[in-house]
């Protein structure tokens, strides 16, 4: 049987009977974005790995356990985030202690200055803006920079957002744009100019 064509719900319906190919072409589908996720919480690309092959592994066993409310996606990452907060627990670190590697695109290019400088003066100053919105995320609460980080990284709507971490679509409208707000004034601060750090 080609399963390339079917969806999400027939190839979960299929892992349920143990079928290989199936549990192969969901995380081909899915391992990128919730391992994303992953990575957002622990800070350790490392520990990311063995959670998100603990996460596949729990699909494998428990497939039967997905009722059908809300897409396959989300499902998963809500397993994958579930397991990644259990780590978090056990070894003891909050996600602002740990190194951060961010992605260096999107958030970043949006702090670029436009100005027209020489490449050596512009790669300083895109390094010093990357360090400042790092820094700021890092302030931020754990549930806003969450919440920011699934938006303008991951492209999640908010309702996406709101179904994966099980919260009122309003909860996180507000963590978006108390995040935000936040974002913004730590950004001035730091000597970034308004609206360079837009997102």
């Amino acid at each position: 049987m080609n399963l390339a064509g079917q969806s999400d719900e027939r190839l979960l319906q299929l892992v349920v009977q143990q079928n290989a190919d199936a549990i192969e072409l969901l995380y081909d589908r899915h391992s990128q974005t919730v391992f994303g996720l992953i990575v957002r919480i622990l800070r350790d690309q490392t520990v990311a790995e063995e959670v998100l092959q603990e996460t596949f592994w729990q699909v494998w066993e428990q497939a039967s356990s997905y009722r059908g409310s809300g897409a396959v996606a989300a499902w998963l990452c809500r397993i994958a985030r579930n397991k990644a907060l259990d780590r978090l627990r056990k070894i003891k670190r909050r996600p602002e202690t740990v190194a951060v590697d961010m992605p260096s695109h999107e958030l970043w290019d949006m702090a670029v200055s436009t100005a027209q400088i020489s490449s050596v003066e512009q790669s300083a100053e895109q390094n010093w803006r990357a360090q400042q919105v790092r820094s700021a995320l890092l302030a931020l609460p754990e549930e806003q920079r969450l919440c920011v980080e699934l938006a303008y990284f991951d492209g999640l709507s908010h309702s996406q957002i709101a179904e994966l971490n099980n919260l009122p679509l309003g909860t996180v409208k507000t963590r978006l744009r108390l995040g935000m707000e936040k974002l913004e004034r730590l950004l001035a601060s730091s000597g970034m100019q308004q609206g360079k750090a837009s997102l």
